[in-house]
């Protein structure tokens, strides 16, 4: 197996090169495997509203069907997901982070939807690398000071199917 990287430029540039439709459901695809961790988050604190999430996620695949969906839902869409980030200082535990960038996910996914800017794809996708870097960290145990630390993560099996 090569050993794969994130490189945001690269992703960018390939992204970038595809429709706004593909761009959109890459990032649908890529807030598909976040939202289990909201609503794991949901359920160990009693915070939170997954249905919000989902309920955008189904927008942008509506829009992606190509249903037409009014500013006002979208700007509607983008606010009742910023509501649902929580605020990573209130809560101790490590799952948090994991539902922030689901949360920020499903933003940039209406975001991408309003602007068509393509960074907002590369935002989702380096969200989903930030969830598995903390699970591999935690999961193996590293402690944050190790100097190896970045490259053990990188190169756990786990981190190179995500890349």
């Amino acid at each position: 197996m090569s050993e794969h990287t994130f490189d945001e430029n690269q992703l960018f540039s390939r992204l970038n090169r595809l429709p706004l439709r593909a761009q959109v459901a890459f990032v649908i695809s890529c807030a598909e495997r976040l939202l289990p961790n909201f609503k794991a988050f949901q359920r160990e604190h009693g915070w939170g509203d997954v249905q919000v999430l989902r309920k955008a996620t189904d927008l942008g695949s509506k829009w992606l069907n190509g249903e037409v969906i009014s500013l006002n839902e979208l700007a509607t869409a983008a606010v009742d997901c910023e509501y649902q980030a929580p605020d990573t200082e209130e809560f101790q535990s490590l799952i948090v982070s994991s539902a922030l960038d689901a949360a920020v996910c499903v933003s940039a996914l209406i975001a991408l939807i309003q602007t068509k800017n393509t960074e907002k794809a590369v935002e989702a996708a380096s969200l989903c690398v930030d969830t598995v870097d903390m699970y591999v960290q935690e999961l193996e145990n590293m402690p944050a000071n190790a100097p190896d630390l970045e490259s053990r993560i990188r190169l756990h099996v786990m981190m190179q199917q995500e890349l």
